[in-house]
């Protein structure tokens, strides 16, 4: 499946990503794993929620000068692909439109419904 490859590359940034600090690391390690676990589970919503906390922690980490912005840049392009491919994902609840064409029928002043007007 195309989403393992981003989420099993995001794993790599974060735990390689994190320097020194394991609190940070504990944090972002765990986002991850929800990302994981929700991509996984083909579950559009949760995945979208977890890549939104995920965000929210790079954020925190950044701000707070305990992650580089240049890693935390790698990780987001890592989740940007995870989004993408998230997308591809149903959302739960949507039922696939089926089309169905139907030959038409004859209309009114063709030559089959004249063929009794004669």
């Amino acid at each position: 499946m195309n989403r393992l490859l981003p989420v099993l590359l995001l794993v790599g940034f974060v735990l390689v990503g994190c320097g020194d600090d394991p609190q940070v690391r504990a944090r972002l390690s765990a986002r991850v794993a929800e990302v994981k676990a929700a991509a996984l589970a083909h579950n559009r919503l949760d995945t979208e929620t977890a890549l939104a906390a995920l965000h929210r922690e790079i954020a925190e980490a950044v701000a707070d000068g305990a992650l580089d912005s240049d890693i935390a840049g790698s990780i987001m392009v890592a989740a940007d692909r995870v989004a993408e491919d998230v997308r591809t994902i149903p959302a739960s609840g949507s039922v696939p439109v089926t089309v169905t064409v139907e030959p038409p029928g004859p209309r009114s002043g063709d030559k089959e419904s004249r063929a009794g007007d004669g």
